[in-house]
């Protein structure tokens, strides 16, 4: 959710600081006030559009800067991880800066970054509803998707895209096998590639072991000179073994006395560990023998893994899917009708899989269909849209990696209508309350944490307005809700007041935001409800704050 808001130099606002709680806020005040300049605010926050007409005029830039604690949000923190954003804590900090001359910068976490992945991530945090906004709710595209979040089954959607994949990947390759048109000559080069790799007879770690020993051979000469050069160093005239053989002699008529007794036996130990060291020195020189054809062959078996690794992949692994491959369409040729044959085989198999789950699939979305339209219904009960019903239509698509299901979300707003799609049936006030409602409902699904009514109310008013006052309300019961409005009714269901007014000063012209205590909230209720301050209006006011609160 929403935790903090700074804003300056935006449009009218010289700078705000806002601390925001749960439950539902409220902003009200006077048309031209500022109220929805918030909302524009967070909307940049969410990635929308930025230009240079939000920063006020005579500055150099505006500034917007949020904080969102996302610590229960696991598909924000997701997609955070997949692009290596590291959060201190649990809050995330999203700021945006806007020059005079439209240019926008975009930081994460400090980081910068693109408006896309803005975007992208925001969905899941922040809704922002409006009466003129395209919402997601009423594009088709989304509504299965939104029935199968309801469904909370993701085990079977997984085996459902599972099946498709292999059905598909199947469909495929027959089709391309259909389309082969081989002859002689293709058999022969086939055939002539895969005895090439065949004959070649290679091995996983073969030729960096025959590199290896390459470079041992090229430093034989080398080898040969410092070997024996130690063995001289050690066991010639001058050596080191000799004199210690010496030694060793001239302290044998003294080690009865220490402490060259124990230098007499561990010199002795000495001589005799050097001993066998100079014997296997010895031996290796022997043995070493600088073998021109063993050479020779070897080279030549390096630059026939370099030439299969030119043409067949550039890896041992790369060749050996050759191999696979070569080998498949050789039996293709060979035994083509009983190629198609078994593929068709394995096509019918993989198809009744796919259609057996799906039609589990479609029997699951069909089953929690009548659970959501009896809730969705429940909802419009609520905010008096009693002859309103909600239907979905699911009948049988195209095959893929979802299923077999077309969905959509339809709507009659009179008993005596019929369905028809949900962009198409609604508008003005009812299409507002119809919209509440499903979000009510759909927003849970989406994960999001904050929702964000603009002025939604528009058109409607009495009972209705307090309908909707206590929907809100209620959904503010799970996430943080801010409303902009100009109704008492739904202002007195909010748990914080946000008064934003403007100042004049014939010069310049600027808007605050004010957070109102309960008293200050009731001038406010009144001046909302009928623009007067009198005891009657006042009282009114308690009342209705009274019965929003019940």
């Amino acid at each position: 959710m929403l935790t903090h808001l700074y804003v300056k130099n935006f449009v009218l606002i010289d700078q705000v600081n806002l601390d925001f709680n749960d439950k539902m806020s409220v902003l009200t005040g006077e048309t031209g006030a500022g109220k929805s300049l918030l909302i524009d605010a967070i909307g940049l926050l969410c990635g929308e559009r930025a230009s240079a007409t939000y920063v006020k005029k005579g500055c150099d830039k505006a500034v917007v800067e949020g904080v969102f604690d996302i610590s229960d949000n696991s598909i924000a923190n997701r997609l955070l991880e997949e692009q290596g954003f590291d959060l201190e804590g649990e809050d995330l900090i999203i700021s945006r800066e806007i020059t005079a001359l439209g240019k926008s910068t975009i930081r994460v976490a400090q980081r910068s970054c693109t408006a896309a992945f803005l975007r992208e991530l925001m969905s899941s945090i922040v809704d922002i509803h409006s009466q003129h906004d395209n919402q997601y709710l009423l594009q088709p595209r989304y509504h299965l998707s939104l029935l199968d979040r309801f469904c909370e089954d993701e085990q079977l959607l997984e085996k459902v895209k599972a099946a498709y994949q292999a059905l598909h990947s199947l469909e495929k390759e027959v089709e391309a096998a259909l389309k082969e048109d081989f002859n002689q000559d293709n058999l022969d080069d086939l055939t002539a590639a895969y005895n090439e790799i065949v004959d070649a007879k290679l091995k996983e770690d073969e030729l960096a072991e025959l590199e290896d020993e390459v470079k041992l051979m090229n430093r034989f000469e080398t080898i040969q000179k410092q070997a024996a050069y130690a063995l001289e160093a050690l066991d010639g005239e001058q050596g080191s073994n000799p004199t210690l053989y010496s030694a060793i002699r001239a302290l044998e008529s003294i080690q009865d006395i220490q402490p060259y007794q124990s230098i007499h036996t561990s010199l002795y130990d000495a001589y005799y560990q050097i001993e066998e060291l100079i014997s296997s020195l010895r031996k290796a020189l022997e043995n070493s023998d600088y073998d021109e054809e063993r050479l020779n062959m070897i080279q030549e078996r390096i630059f026939l893994y370099h030439r299969l690794y030119r043409k067949y992949g550039g890896s041992y692994e790369a060749i050996m899917q050759q191999k696979e491959m070569i080998e498949t369409k050789i039996d293709r040729i060979l035994h083509r009708q009983d190629f198609l044959e078994r593929k068709e085989q394995e096509l019918n198999e993989k198809r009744q899989i796919f259609e057996a789950v799906s039609e589990q699939l479609h029997q699951l979305r069909s089953q929690k269909a009548v659970i959501l339209e009896e809730q969705v219904n429940q909802q419009l009960n609520d905010l008096l849209l009693s002859n309103a019903r909600f239907h979905i239509a699911i009948k049988e698509g195209k095959a893929s990696s979802v299923g077999i299901d077309e969905v959509e979300f339809q709507v009659s707003m009179n008993r005596q209508d019929r369905f028809t799609p949900l962009q198409k049936t609604a508008s003005g006030g009812e299409l507002s309350r119809l919209m509440l409602g499903l979000k009510c409902i759909f927003t849970r699904l989406q994960g999001i944490s904050t929702v964000i009514f603009d002025e939604i109310d528009t058109g409607v008013s009495g009972a209705v307005a307090l309908a909707i006052g206590r929907k809100m309300q209620l959904l503010s019961e799970d996430i943080q809700v801010f409303c902009v409005t100009h109704l008492a009714q739904v202002a007195a269901s909010a748990d914080h007041h946000l008064l934003v007014s403007k100042q004049d000063d014939q010069h310049v012209t600027t808007t605050s935001i004010q957070l109102l205590n309960e008293e200050e909230r009731i001038h406010e209720l009144a001046a909302i409800a009928s623009s007067s301050q009198s005891e009657a209006s006042l009282s009114a006011a308690r009342e209705l704050r009274q019965t929003a609160r019940r």
